[in-house]
């Protein structure tokens, strides 16, 4: 008779078991993504605090938040071109990627590093990524139509609507370099300027003149060069 008190279980039985173990292992160290959301950024480093947006469950049923991540690097979309940077506040969903390694090194060093700890998948090296929204963090006034870089509230934007025709809103448009107009521009308030208006380099501004007049109730001719 066989001494071995494992020796009357089944392989399936095995099988069950090797899952059961392997399973709640996976469930309290493998991590790959969770939503989330900022408690506090910095915009020097671009790191931020986040919080994981459901509850931590214990054996025994029992729920409460998870502990406060710290220095973890938030996404802006962008390459070697150029950026958009997007404002950061307090309470801005989003998602946290888990790293499969240790990212301490390269969050300091950037390049190729050397791995500074020998852990996989932790709650330490997370990468948020802001944009995932719950359903009371929706956009308000999503509008559905092409491509539209807007403020929250709706009331400033550039859009690009699907049929291909552009609209923009705002407070008011500073532009800071020359700007040159190839096809006809409709204004429908008053234009108004500090400086001189020139057309085809003659002056119809406020100090421009008229040749061949002379005072009286008739129409000028043209502007002077």
């Amino acid at each position: 008779m066989s001494s071995d008190p494992l020796a009357s279980r089944t392989q399936a039985q095995f099988s069950k078991m090797l899952r059961g173990i392997f399973g709640e292992y996976l469930k309290d160290n493998m991590r790959t993504s969770v939503p989330g959301h900022v408690l506090s950024f910095d915009p020097a480093t671009q790191m931020a605090e986040v919080q994981i947006g459901l509850m931590l469950e214990d054996r025994l049923d029992n729920q409460e938040a998870r502990r406060p991540i710290i220095c973890v690097p938030v996404q802006f979309w962008g390459a070697s071109g150029g950026t958009l940077e997007c404002r950061v506040a307090n309470g801005t969903e989003g998602a946290l990627f888990f790293s499969q390694e240790c990212i301490d090194s390269w969050v300091d060093q950037g390049g190729v590093a050397v791995k500074s700890e020998t852990r996989r998948f932790s709650i330490n090296d997370c990468y948020f990524i802001p944009g995932i929204r719950s359903i009371p963090g929706a956009i308000t006034n999503f509008a559905n139509d092409g491509i539209r870089l807007r403020s929250n509230d709706g009331t400033a934007y550039f859009w690009i609507h699907d049929d291909k025709t552009l609209e923009m809103d705002g407070v008011s448009l500073n532009v800071k370099c020359p700007a040159n107009f190839e096809q006809p521009a409709n204004f429908e308030q008053a234009v108004t300027t500090m400086t001189t208006i020139t057309n085809q380099g003659v002056s119809i501004g406020l100090e421009h003149t008229h040749g061949g007049v002379m005072s009286g109730s008739g129409t000028s001719g043209v502007v002077n060069p």
